[in-house]
């Protein structure tokens, strides 16, 4: 069965679905770290499939390609969830100034 998540449209049909990507990263910067062996694995799991596929994106001998993804985008999307999940691991979330493109659900008001 098809998962409607990021990481789901992200493997099954190869898109960047960037609202459901602002929802994962949301979630990542609501997470408490340490709050338990499980969770970080599932967040280090996580961090470690985007990071394989884009790779294989990236990779001119591999299939999977990116649907409607520049490089220089990839590339910048790439650097954002490294600094995030690093953040998350060093209990230490990058401001979202940082970034070109702000995560709408982190940047409204309380």
């Amino acid at each position: 069965m098809y998962d409607d998540s990021f990481l789901g449209k992200l493997h099954e049909k190869q898109v960047w679905d960037i609202e459901e990507y602002w929802v994962l990263e949301w979630g990542i910067y609501e997470l408490e770290k340490n709050s338990s062996e499980k969770l970080d694995w599932e967040v280090f799991r996580i961090f470690s499939i985007i990071m394989g596929t884009i790779s294989c994106h990236l990779d001119k001998n591999d299939y999977f390609k990116i649907k409607k993804l520049k490089r220089l985008k990839l590339y910048e999307l790439r650097e954002r969830v490294q600094l995030v999940f690093e953040g998350y691991f060093a209990k230490s979330m990058p401001e979202q100034n940082i970034f070109e493109e702000v995560n709408p659900l982190l940047n409204s008001p309380a």
